[in-house]
């Protein structure tokens, strides 16, 4: 897309939506929240209470299994191995045929890990990034489904290249050299005033792109000539399939897929109904899990279970309206999620079908058992390491890897004791 299309996205105005089904939150009930204090201090002698942990808003649900999903553990006793440490604020996550990782490092580039830690130098050809901004920079990574054959890799940054505007967004692909010191082939797919966080592979070969919108009042998310807010769906040479929902409408962005996203860091097909799920930072509470569909609008800032992070409501604390979707779960209060990965490994087998997501904020790993489509257990696992989780990934082994967010970032694995 190009660059002039965008110029005006900040000042574009919310689409035009009934105001039908409007819902506005009660006020929870001491009992809940003293009931939500104490999941909360669950680190507290160890980390410190929860940064979160006061936020005392508490909309109501649309749906009865909607939040606060009942509390199981584990089984099956684990431990957690620490792989590699000394990524600077690591992002993403992807395993190589040769046994290394691929891993992104957010002010710097592209490295690789080695099955017994050692962090190479940053791999050439990748551009450098150029940001101020803490929250830009080298984002996801991900191998081409056919990687053995053409050794290509996609990458989502935010940087500047020469003559673009400060903070730009990208979408590259470029082929890793056979020796996995250097890229090459280094092509630009999508660019624009976007903010790229994670990256998919449809089972055609297309490409989800999801961006967020973290600037109040967020009036890109609504926006159809915006890329901000939005999973957009490419080819792997940068073109608008001719079957994306809006090809064709008058003022409409071609590229994009679904829209109403916040936040979301976390993107992954369902293994088995190949569906596309994405986890959603809200500002300030109100995480939202959602199952994707083409061309529909997951409703953000129009209707929140959070608020704006100066605690002021989001549209008056609307959390239904008519035309726009529903998340499947959401957390009050923050989780802040990053990364997320359905299981399908056989180490530990009660964790079959789950999904798993990192949180940041939060601190934590969250196991969430699906049924149906439904939440209907949740489990809160490694509050005792006080980390920032930043992404998680099956690995080929089978075995779950986690990627934590520090100055001194590791990469975890967790494994059947």
């Amino acid at each position: 897309m190009k660059l002039s299309w965008l110029a005006a996205t900040a000042s574009t105005a919310l689409l035009a939506i009934p105001l039908a089904f409007a819902q506005v939150a009660p006020k929870p009930t001491p009992e809940q929240l003293a009931k939500t204090f104490e999941e909360d201090q669950l680190s507290a002698e160890a980390c410190g209470v929860p940064r979160n942990a006061a936020d005392d808003y508490r909309p109501a649900p649309m749906f009865p299994d909607q939040t606060r999903a009942p509390r199981i553990a584990t089984t099956q006793p684990f431990e957690v191995e620490e792989v590699a440490t000394g990524l600077s604020h690591a992002w993403g996550l992807a395993f190589l045929p040769s046994g290394k990782m691929l891993v992104t490092i957010r002010g710097e580039g592209l490295k690789t890990v080695s099955p017994d830690g050692t962090v190479s130098p940053l791999l050439s050809g990748v551009p450098a990034i150029k940001t101020s901004f803490r929250l830009f920079g080298m984002h996801d990574v991900i191998l081409d489904r056919d990687f053995p054959g053409t050794r290509t890799i996609y990458l989502a940054y935010v940087s500047q290249a020469d003559g673009d505007p400060p903070n730009t967004g990208y979408v590259a692909s470029a082929r890793l050299s056979a020796d996995e010191t250097a890229l090459t082939d280094f092509r630009i797919l999508e660019k624009g005033v976007m903010t790229p966080r994670r990256l998919a592979q449809a089972a055609d070969g297309s490409l989800m792109v999801i961006t967020a919108d973290i600037i109040t009042p967020y009036t890109a998310t609504q926006s159809m000539q915006s890329l901000q807010g939005k999973v957009l769906r490419i080819t792997t040479d940068g073109r608008v399939p001719r079957n994306n929902p809006f090809v064709g409408t008058p003022d409409v962005e071609p590229s994009i897929w679904a829209l109403g996203l916040r936040d979301a860091q976390g993107l992954t097909f369902h293994p088995t109904t190949g569906e596309l799920w994405t986890i959603e930072n809200q500002p300030r509470g109100g995480d939202e899990l959602n199952r994707l569909e083409r061309g529909k609008n997951y409703g953000f800032p129009l209707i929140s279970y959070g608020r704006d992070n100066d605690g002021s409501l989001l549209n008056g604390g609307k959390t239904t309206q008519e035309g726009l979707e529903q998340p499947v779960h959401f957390w009050t209060p923050s989780v802040a999620f990053s990364g997320m990965a359905f299981y399908t490994g056989d180490a530990i087998p009660e964790w079959r079908g789950n999904l798993f997501m990192g949180g940041l904020s939060g601190q934590q790993l969250v196991r969430v058992v699906l049924k149906d489509g439904r939440v209907v257990a949740e489990e809160k696992l490694l509050r005792d390491r006080c980390e920032r989780i930043r992404d998680v990934r099956q690995g080929p082994d089978g075995l779950l890897y986690l990627v934590t967010d520090a100055d001194d970032g590791k990469i975890l694995r967790i494994r059947p004791k």
